[in-house]
């Protein structure tokens, strides 16, 4: 077993536990969070494609639905802003929208990394789910540090 793959476990291994450690698991089955999830199964299946291999068109791509991703958590932000349960403010809106962009870029990042690392192995999409993982058990706190 390489280095790299070695690397790749341990960094899966401990994003999995850090999410799990921060209660983040729990959070994220909350229907404003939803887009999260979505985003990071979606941006999880792109980086086991050839698209992935391609620098230029991946980073136009990543780039791509970065934004569409933050247009679709500020609108689920709105909608979910009615319910006054969630005391969503508009600044609160638009920090999940840039945390959606930012989960997004840094999956991106990483499954760019690892395609450098090791081109055309798993390594990308762990490298992909590491960050994903990561930022994910992240966000909440920085959520309520900045509500």
């Amino acid at each position: 077993m390489s280095m790299a793959s070695v690397t790749a476990l341990a960094g899966l291994a401990a994003s999995f536990w850090l999410l799990r450690h921060e209660g983040a698991w729990d959070i994220y089955r909350q229907p404003l969070f939803l887009p999260f999830l979505s985003a990071a199964v979606m941006m999880t299946v792109f980086s086991t494609t050839a698209a992935a291999g391609e620098r230029g068109d991946w980073r136009r791509f990543v780039i791509r639905v970065s934004i569409a991703g933050a247009v679709i958590q500020g609108l689920a932000g709105v909608i979910v802003s009615g319910n006054p349960i969630f005391d969503l403010h508009a600044k609160d809106i638009a920090v999940l929208a840039v945390l959606e962009a930012l989960l997004i870029a840094g999956a991106g990042a990483a499954t760019e990394l690892g395609e450098r690392i090791r081109p055309d192995t798993w390594i990308r999409t762990a490298g992909c789910a590491t960050a994903l993982m990561t930022l994910l058990a992240l966000f909440p706190r920085v959520i309520l540090l900045l509500h």
